[in-house]
């Protein structure tokens, strides 16, 4: 059954075998909470049972049971992992495996653009590196059909043209099938957890620049340029175009105060 006690409460001497937790030390010499513990246990279990975003997980209580700890010690546990971003907890529903995605980095940086404007010239060169990097493996690793998908998502880019309620979210769904391509789950990762962000970011540089009277001309055929190095597994080129598109937003961002 699952115990009533507290963080600090011990179970009998376990075996290397069982589930039961113990209040072993940290490296620093302090105990570490049973609710650390069992977060732990949770994120191997999610790791080495090959659970995908989604899939549900056991009830509280089994967990109590499980870990020999109160029903309270767990909840605090998935309340660990849900803040992560490991998990995603719902009001009288189990909690289910969550997207998998650095969300805490993804909300440091939207508060860091937030309260700093001039942290949008360290979220262009973050996006620069990881969109270049994206776009290089992208070149290497795309199939005929991501090819296609993008090809599709660039004829709606186009089509777009000053429509900024059509052109933002198809130029995010562009840069998404690349990022997907590109065979590096972490790059995927963050990239994906910068997508609030960067819809932000793009939507108000297309201001910006139909403010200063420029159509999108130049960033068709750099986004055109950029498909066509994937398609032809042109690393270099690939990654060339990513981060010019990227270095032509950033100028429009650093003259926006200019008249």
């Amino acid at each position: 059954m699952a115990r009533s006690g507290t963080e600090t409460d011990e179970p009998a001497t376990t075996t290397p075998d069982d589930d039961r937790l113990t209040r072993r030390l940290s490296d620093h010499g302090r105990r570490v909470p049973l609710g650390v513990q069992v977060a732990e246990r949770i994120r191997a279990d999610i790791s080495k049972g090959g659970l995908q975003p989604g899939d549900e997980l056991p009830s509280e209580a089994e967990y109590g049971e499980r870990f020999e700890v109160s029903q309270r010690v767990v909840r605090d546990a998935l309340r660990t992992l849900n803040n992560e971003g490991i998990i995603s907890t719902r009001q009288g529903k189990r909690a289910v495996v969550g997207s998998l995605r650095p969300d805490a980095m993804g909300n440091y940086i939207r508060f860091l653009v937030d309260t700093d404007p001039g942290a949008i010239d360290e979220l262009m060169d973050f996006r620069a590196l990881l969109e270049g990097h994206a776009a290089r493996l992208a070149a290497e690793q795309a199939t005929d059909d991501d090819i296609a998908q993008m090809k599709s998502a660039l004829a709606r880019v186009l089509e777009a043209g000053d429509d900024l309620e059509a052109r933002v979210p198809a130029d995010l769904r562009l840069h998404e099938l690349i990022s997907r391509s590109c065979g590096n789950r972490l790059v995927d990762s963050m990239l994906g957890v910068l997508a609030d962000t960067l819809a932000e970011e793009r939507r108000r540089g297309a201001q910006i620049t139909r403010q200063k009277g420029v159509g999108h001309d130049e960033t068709n055929h750099q986004h055109v340029a950029l498909i066509d190095a994937i398609a032809a597994h042109d690393g270099d080129a690939a990654q060339r175009s990513a981060v010019e598109i990227v270095q032509r937003a950033r100028r429009y961002w650093s003259t926006a105060a200019r008249p």
